[in-house]
């Protein structure tokens, strides 16, 4: 009887995946044609899949094949006062957006600051759990999806703005106490070096000390920054800080920058606007209107290659429920300045008691 059990439980195995019998050099190569958007669902089929989607051997295969492409890494903290986790912006099979989460990726400070350089992030500060401000630094290897510890800030802050220009990361601001304000006590600009890993300290004058910044893009190798009373310029390699009230005209927030033209979705008026950092102008991108905003909603923009993706949340008062949507937008600059967006996927991604911190495109 145990030979007929037996005989009847091989008969009910399913045969080996043909992809997965096939030699391993052609698995990798069918793979690494495959969206990198993708792979978190190819990461659930087998411990194979898992394996793979995170060797070295893939991306570079990806690489010498001319198919790598730009992620999106979202940085999630439960209703701002829990640590950050991360999640990658992937497709389900329906091709719907999704934010998957990154098991191995450890908590991060809340109120770090985030640079992408490479295919690395780099996380700068920050509090745990609204407690002692740290003045850790770590690398964030997006192909493995590690985490490497770094030299320590010279001093702790949090809310800093942080960018990166030619090759040093600029931190400028941040609080150094326990204050929730995150108002800019600090007087002192530090500057990472990305490749020696050496810190640098610089004097700043006393633009906007006591104030909170709320955000910081980097356009043609200056650093531009807005704080709630004025937006600034500043020169990193002169070390000069001027005023622009143009940029200030608008409230732009959690925004993003392609081909030096900064983007940021006005969810109070329903519109993504542009300001054109040459022409010192602003303009609406025609075509795109989302219509999900209302009381507690609020966006972040953020760029990958040369597209756009558009975070909004929208908050349920009752159950302090929030849903995050995310729409992808093609972007087209026509002769005489005229700019136009198609949406291409506006798909509801989590729902939850969670807010996104930061969003950051990175090439892999």
């Amino acid at each position: 009887m145990s030979s007929k059990v037996a005989a009847n439980d091989d008969h009910l195995q399913e045969p080996p995946s043909l992809m997965t019998s096939l030699p391993e050099e052609i698995l990798l190569d069918c793979v690494a044609r495959v969206p990198r958007s993708y792979y978190p669902i190819l990461s659930i089929v087998s411990k194979q899949f898992r394996s793979l989607v995170t060797s070295p051997e893939l991306y570079m295969t990806r690489s010498r094949l001319g198919y790598d492409e730009h992620c999106l890494y979202v940085a999630i903290s439960e209703n701002q006062t829990s640590n950050i986790h991360w999640y990658t912006l992937g497709r389900k099979p329906n091709n719907k957006l999704w934010l998957v989460p990154i098991p191995s990726l450890p908590p991060m400070p809340l109120h770090g600051s985030y640079v992408v350089a490479g295919s690395s992030i780099y996380v700068m500060g920050g509090f745990h759990h609204w407690g002692l401000i740290t003045p850790s630094v770590s690398r964030i290897d997006c192909v493995s999806h590690s985490v490497e510890p770094l030299t320590r800030m010279p001093t702790a802050v949090a809310g800093s703005v942080s960018e990166l220009v030619d090759g040093k990361i600029y931190v400028i601001g941040g609080s150094n106490t326990r204050s929730p304000e995150l108002k800019s006590s600090s007087k002192r600009i530090m500057v990472f070096d990305t490749v020696a890993k050496t810190w640098e300290v610089r004097k700043r004058l006393d633009w906007e000390v006591g104030q909170r910044w709320l955000s910081s893009v980097e356009m043609a190798g200056k650093i531009y920054m807005r704080s709630y009373r004025t937006s600034y310029v500043y020169e990193a390699k002169e070390g000069i800080c001027e005023t622009d009230q143009i940029l200030h005209s608008k409230e732009w927030s959690n925004s993003c920058v392609i081909d030096d033209v900064l983007y940021y979705y006005d969810d109070r008026k329903n519109c993504l606007r542009a300001y054109d950092q040459k022409e010192r102008v602003w303009g609406v991108v025609k075509g795109v209107g989302l219509g999900l905003c209302q009381d507690g909603s609020w966006s972040c923009t953020t760029s990958y290659g040369n597209k756009l993706a558009v975070f909004l949340h929208k908050v349920e008062a009752l159950s302090e429920t929030t849903e995050i949507w995310c729409a992808e937008i093609a972007l087209e600059r026509r002769e005489g300045g005229e700019m136009l967006g198609k949406v291409e996927s506006f798909d509801l991604v989590l729902v939850g008691k969670s807010c996104i911190m930061k969003c950051l495109g990175v090439r892999i």
